[in-house]
This record gives C-alpha cells, sequence and structure tokens, in this order.
C-alpha cells in the first residue's frame, strides 16, 4: 500500500511540475508572439486554465505534505483534550469540504461539458476536471489525520518535527 502511495505522490509531483512547465510556455509564448505583433488567441485562455490545474495540484501536494498553513496560537494553549477536540472538528470539516468538492466538481463537469472555451477547442468542463481529484484526495487524507486524532497519535507535521529534533 506505501508503494503505491508513493506511486501516487510522485506521478501528482511530475503533474505539477508538467503543468509549471506549460503554464511558463503559454505565457512566454503569448508575451513573445505579442511584441512581435502577431498575438496568440489562445495563449491567455491556457495560461488561465493551466493555473488552476497547477493550483488544484499543488492543493493536492500541499495536503499530502501537512504543509499549509496552521496557525496555532490559540489551540496550542487550550487543554491536550480541548486541542484533540478541536483537531478532529477541524479534520471532520476539511472532509466535509472535500466530499463536497468531489461530489459538485463532477456536477459541474457535467453541466459545462457542451460549453465549448472561448479561445481553444476543448469544452470549458476541462477547467473542472480536477475538483472531483482534489476533493476526494482531500477528504481521504483528512480522514485519516481525522482517525489520528480520535486516536491520540500526534499530526505528522508535529510527528516529523519531533523525530527532527
Amino acid at each position: 500500500m506505501r508503494l503505491l502511495v508513493r506511486t501516487v505522490d510522485r506521478l501528482v509531483e511530475a503533474a505539477a511540475v508538467v503543468l509549471l512547465l506549460s503554464l511558463l510556455a503559454a505565457v512566454v509564448l503569448g508575451v513573445v508572439f505579442r511584441q512581435l505583433g502577431d498575438p496568440l488567441a489562445w495563449s491567455d485562455e491556457a495560461a488561465q486554465y493551466l493555473l488552476v490545474w497547477t493550483g488544484f495540484v499543488g492543493w493536492v501536494i500541499g495536503t499530502r505534505r501537512n504543509g499549509h498553513i496552521r496557525i496555532d496560537v490559540f489551540s496550542s494553549r487550550l487543554p491536550i483534550v480541548l486541542q484533540r477536540v478541536l483537531e478532529v472538528l477541524t479534520q471532520a470539516g476539511i472532509v466535509a469540504l472535500g466530499v463536497g468538492m468531489a461530489v459538485h466538481g463532477y456536477a459541474l463537469i457535467g453541466r459545462t461539458w457542451d460549453v465549448e472555451a472561448v479561445s481553444l477547442p476543448v469544452p470549458t468542463a476541462i477547467l473542472y476536471v480536477p475538483l472531483p481529484f482534489a476533493g476526494a484526495v482531500v477528504a481521504l487524507q483528512a480522514l485519516a489525520d481525522l482517525f489520528d486524532a480520535l486516536s491520540g497519535r500526534p499530526r505528522r507535521a508535529q510527528a516529523s518535527a519531533e523525530a527532527l529534533s
């Protein structure tokens, strides 16, 4: 199972690299051709789509690495029991957000599949394809973190920091 998770993580990271390079290429081509007086009609829209996809892939990577900002000025001063309750509520909310994104993202894809993009020969639904995937991954990771919180295990970031010290 760990091999599968590592493989998927590497594939997602490779996708992030490809998306970032594609975004860079679309923007650079758009600027160069605009300066040459022959602007590309599709470069701005392609860059917008790639930016959205890159954002969702980055969100998945940040979630998997537990790399998102967490402000714990108040929660760290609570008693341990209340910290655990707050962590359970937080992770349950993230699970609900991820499930909602997956369900509504899938529905959004269905509603926009027959709407063509302005300058690209693709349906606008392509923009929303990462929503169900990102929502499902975030919900699954939050579910794992929720079980950790319920069992009293430290958060992944805490465990990693403690191992380094």
